[in-house]
């Protein structure tokens, strides 16, 4: 959608538009205004962001989930790990300038990058306590 109502007036700060939709949805499905507020951590909504923006982040992103998933089982790991990948995925094409963004929004762009990934990491700071405490619960594992 942001493609076909600013990609012909915008087309050099058209990442950072996408990037600015998908903030919104990850915001949305973080904070639902009808669960009270009470959402999700925003991982299934920053993987379509992936999707969207370059196929090589995404698959960098990608190994590092299931790597992570099938050495350890934890997928909230895997998800701390992908958010990370995303945010030096960013800023290193980036600053290739493989995106096509112009100089004057890059850093706003990397920014945006930041703030999401942080949120993304920040939304797990309970699974991050199980973590480090050895309690956090692996996939495929039996709750007693």
């Amino acid at each position: 959608l942001v493609c076909l109502l600013f990609g012909k007036s915008h087309s050099e700060m058209l990442p950072l538009l996408k990037m600015y939709a998908a903030a919104g949805t990850i915001l949305g499905h973080n904070f639902p205004f009808y669960m009270g507020f009470k959402g999700g951590k925003g991982i299934a909504a920053s993987a379509g962001l992936l999707a969207s923006t370059d196929w090589r982040v995404m698959l960098v992103c990608l190994v590092v989930f299931v790597a992570a998933v099938a050495i350890t089982r934890y997928v909230s790991l895997g998800s701390i790990l992908v958010m990370i990948c995303f945010f030096i995925g960013m800023v290193f094409f980036g600053a290739r300038g493989d995106f096509g963004i112009a100089a004057a929004h890059l850093t706003e762009f990397y920014v945006l990058a930041g703030l999401i990934s942080a949120m993304g990491i920040w939304r797990h700071h309970t699974n991050i306590k199980r973590l480090l405490s050895g309690t956090e619960n692996k996939l495929g594992a039996r709750k007693e």
